[in-house]
């Protein structure tokens, strides 16, 4: 690092030598499954608003005799459980859960995590409730979803009736199994779930005992007890709840109804609810309303905050008839994935599908969707959670499957090797799972299974198979009365022949297998037997077998490998070197997976957008740590550990930064098992933006061959957490302790500047181009010199001083760059002040100027060139020699007339940071 000098994070680069990263998009993508006679799932990921959505609903036929929808409710009612287990625990024989979604909303901690809404099942109240005041809350009037008597979906309002009598006067109770607020009266249950009210000393609370016929608060039913105890006002003892009964909690004006009775007096409960609502399998209430006949009419105040947040969102809808219901999820908060939708949009799409009633559900981060896919006999997730995982929530609702065990009917299964198969080949077929015709999983055997073509086309052996006959057909799997049928095609010739690798890299005396890819005239991948093809080798370099394991020589050499495969070859140029082992060439991604600690973290293939440096593709891994407390970091992790060839001295890699200041490591792990860190850059090292060429060495304590594991950025300093992506290409195992390769490819080790470009690249002061050139010829514009200038000399850029240029206004890209470094008086405007000239070429005069101004460097009156008289830069040419910055450019003249180009200002920038 220079030592007067701190590079800040460059945020955005719209020069031409600094690149900024293109937003990803989505294209429309869909999936349909049915899961069981009379449930059916979909995915659509579309773009709403202008934002992506990943939206899935699962469409519920009532129609259908063995389909239905019930609720999952807590038990004991603080009990929170993950959907997906809620959904496993209630399937059983004659109910089978097809799919579910979360419910309604619950209480935080402090409020003992209880249900906030009405809960009824079978007819019985399980939770009262509350109803919320204010035309910004969620549920700010009575609408509950349920399954009516006729066995339909029914949204609607209701009146639910509850109450007590006392010498033949009735008294409205608030709520039931709640903590009690002011002025409430509070019916305690043993649905509760603690022992005692848990209430302060505040109120008046009256013990009911020996309540005749049982303690279940049912519609349109009266229950009667005698008071046992009562808990004055002051008293610091919890009522307990009896077993046989409950605790009437009093609180401000409420106290007034209960004050007067006394021990032994003889209290009844009436519990009641709309006629509509009388035989209903279940209610669930929550809120707002979305939808009200087939139109988008929100129960809510559209301009709230909540109304317009972007978020996940749950949602239970009807259609007109009540035969259909509908359980929709939104992901959301992890864009470019899924934005999340405000609460209109999220009702216009549920319009869109045909709902009549809709009603809104608990979302953000508790919103999930669980399926049961083909074949399994449990549900599992299907979305994508907020919070990277499933919440526990305390209600969900369940699409049911009712339908008792059936014979078997399908049979899904697949190719082992996919693809248009060659004459001749043998194959074989993996089976994934049989059904019935409920849709319901059966266990089978596939001993049971047998093969045949109804064209034709093979000749089988048990799930094995030989392809005998050129066309086009099926194969059909039979067995245990259930059938299943997978396309095949079979061609008789190909059209050409394809390496796995163009080109291999092998250290001297290493093994590497080599495959090739058979492609049809329509350019369809062909399976056909590896046994047929035939390899060569140019002499001395090496042997192959009949399997294509190639053994190379134990010297350095170049040569050719070549394959055929019926009357087409292929082939493949080979190097032997003794300098560097190529671990991942990152053209493809399928040996790596991201994961994060306090951030997240995704990877993909760079777009067209983001060169790679080296072939067609580079691993991107997008990451954010920002609101996260502790060490972030995020991770790609080697599914199968990356050989390295051996025992390197150090592992390098071209890195595209992101001027993060993070921290990039890798994990190793030897023969032994022992795993190490490695360091790419030391901590807060990430500085560049662009492609740099890394390097992290071996510890010396390695034992035998090495693999690599991960590469990961790291940022413990938590006022640096931040969001972006870097691109990672060309991973190498290098073996020669003085091995490196040029930073750029149009520089190189041996350039005049090469170790000046390196040190301000590494600054994150100047950056090359994406495809990995620097572009040193290049001459340098007034505004790039401003802006390397306010990096290097780590000027403020807030609050800067308008410098009154008329070419630059304020809207201006790197308009703040400049004004810092006019407002030092570093670099000076034309035409008396007035324009700056951005897009004007910065000449070595200027160059000199700017440098010594801002560096203050001592001005000299000695003259070292003599073409440098007469020159506004007079003083401050002969600065930089006297400082030892510049020599000239030969024949004792300066050039002060002459533009300056990027390797030259680089050179010049460099030589002064480091006096």
């Amino acid at each position: 690092m220079f030592t007067h000098t701190k590079i800040y994070r460059i945020v955005t680069m719209s020069l031409v030598f600094l690149l900024a990263f293109p937003a990803l998009s989505f294209a429309t993508g869909k999936e349909q499954i049915k899961i069981s006679n009379g449930v059916q799932y979909d995915y659509n990921q579309q773009t709403i608003s202008g934002y992506p959505q990943a939206i899935r609903h699962m469409t519920v036929d009532l129609k259908d005799p063995y389909t239905t929808v019930d609720v999952g409710y807590p038990t004991p009612l603080n009990k929170l459980s993950p959907t997906t287990k809620q959904a496993n625990a209630y399937t059983g024989p004659g109910k089978q859960v097809a799919g579910a979604i979360n419910g309604s909303f619950f209480w935080s901690a402090d409020q003992g995590h209880l249900p906030m809404y009405l809960i009824a099942y079978r007819d019985r109240l399980m939770n009262a409730g509350i109803i919320a005041s204010g035309s910004d809350q969620y549920v700010n009037q009575p609408i509950a979803f349920g399954i009516d008597k006729n066995g339909k979906g029914k949204i609607d309002a209701y009146n639910l009736s509850l109450s007590f009598n006392h010498a033949g006067t009735d008294y409205p109770i608030t709520s039931t199994d709640k903590h009690r607020s002011n002025d409430n009266l509070i019916l305690y249950t043993p649905l509760y779930p603690e022992p005692t009210t848990e209430t302060n000393a505040l109120g008046i609370e009256l013990v009911i005992s020996g309540v005749s016929g049982g303690t279940a608060l049912n519609f349109g039913e009266t229950v009667s007890g005698t008071v046992s105890a009562v808990r004055q006002r002051g008293d610091q003892t919890a009522s307990t709840i009896p077993k046989d009964g409950f605790v009437l909690s009093a609180h401000g004006e409420a106290m007034q109804i209960v004050k007067d009775i006394g021990i032994g007096e003889k209290i009844s409960i009436t519990t009641n609810i709309d006629e509509q609502w009388k035989g209903s399998s279940f209610m669930l209430t929550s809120g707002p309303e979305l939808v009200k006949n087939g139109k988008v009419d929100l129960g809510i105040d559209v301009t709230s905050d909540r109304a317009r947040e972007r978020a996940p969102r749950t949602a239970i809808a009807i259609d007109k008839t009540g035969t259909k219901v509908f359980m929709v999820t939104v992901d959301g908060r992890q864009a470019p994935y899924s934005k999340g939708m405000a609460l209109k949009e999220f009702a216009e799409y549920l319009v869109s599908i045909g709902a009549d009633r809709a009603l809104n559900l608990d979302g953000g981060g508790s919103t999930t969707m669980a399926v049961r896919k083909p074949g399994d006999f449990n549900v599992s997730l299907f979305n994508r959670p907020s919070d990277g995982r499933e919440r526990s929530v305390s209600t969900s609702l369940f699409a049911v499957s009712t339908a008792p065990k059936g014979t078997s009917a399908t049979v899904s299964a697949e190719l082992a090797k996919k693809g248009v198969y060659l004459k001749g080949t043998k194959g074989s077929v993996v089976l994934n799972h049989v059904m019935d015709n409920y849709y319901n999983p059966v266990k089978f055997s596939t001993k049971n299974m047998k093969l045949s073509s109804p064209q034709g086309l093979i000749s089988t052996n048990g799930l094995n198979f030989t392809a005998e006959k050129a066309g086009v057909g099926s194969i059909t799997i039979q067995g245990d009365g259930a059938t299943g049928t997978i396309p095949l095609e079979v061609v008789e010739s190909i059209a050409k022949v394809t390496p796995s690798t163009p080109s291999v890299e092998v250290r001297a005396g290493e093994k590497k297998t080599i495959t090739v890819k058979a492609l049809d005239s329509k350019n369809r991948e062909v399976i056909f037997d590896p046994s047929l093809v035939k390899w060569s080798v140019t002499p001395n370099i090496g042997t192959i077998t009949a399997a294509g394991v190639f053994t190379a020589t134990t010297t350095n050499g170049s040569g050719t490998i070549t394959a055929k495969l019926a009357d087409k070859k292929v082939t493949i140029s080979v190097a032997i070197t003794g300098e560097y082992y190529r671990i991942d060439r990152m053209e493809s991604i399928k040996n790596w997976q991201a994961s994060a600690v306090n951030g997240t973290a995704q990877i993909s293939t760079n777009s067209a957008k983001e060169p790679a440096f080296e072939g067609s593709n580079a691993l991107k891994l997008t990451y954010d740590f920002t609101g996260k407390s502790g060490t972030s970091a995020a991770y790609i992790n080697a599914k199968t550990p990356m050989k390295t060839g051996g025992k390197p001295v150090k592992l390098t890699a071209r890195v595209y930064g992101d001027a993060s200041q993070t921290w990039l490591r890798g994990k190793i792990a030897d023969s032994t098992g022992e795993e190490y860190t490695i360091d790419f850059t030391p901590e807060n090292g990430l500085k560049w933006l662009g492609w740099n060429y890394v390097t992290a060495e071996i510890p010396s304590a390695v034992e035998g061959d090495v693999t690599l594991k991960q590469i990961y950025i790291a940022q413990p300093t938590a006022s640096l957490k931040t969001k972006g992506s870097i691109m990672i290409d060309d991973v190498k195992a290098v073996y020669n302790a003085k091995f490196k390769e040029g930073l750029f490819k149009d520089t190189g080790l041996t350039f005049r500047a090469e170790k000046e470009i390196s040190a301000l690249v590494n600054e994150g002061i100047i950056a090359g181009y994406a495809d990995g050139s620097f572009g040193p010829y290049q001459e340098l514009t007034r505004q790039q010199g401003a802006i390397l200038l306010a990096r290097a000399l780590k000027l403020p850029l807030d609050n800067v001083k308008d410098p009154g240029f008329t070419d630059m206004a304020p809207s201006m890209a790197f308009y703040k760059e400049v004004a810092a470094v006019a407002g030092k008086g570093i670099i000076r405007g034309k035409e008396s002040g007035t324009k700056f000239d951005p897009n004007g070429k910065l000449t070595r005069a200027e160059m000199a100027a700017i440098l010594q101004r801002g560096f203050s460097l001592p001005l000299s009156e000695k003259n070292y060139f003599n073409d440098s008289k007469g020159s506004f830069a007079y003083e401050a040419i002969n600065s930089l020699a006297l400082n030892g910055i510049t020599e000239g450019i030969g024949g004792g003249k300066f050039g002060p007339a002459q533009n300056i180009s990027r390797a030259d200002f680089s050179v010049f920038l460099y030589r002064t940071l480091s006096k």
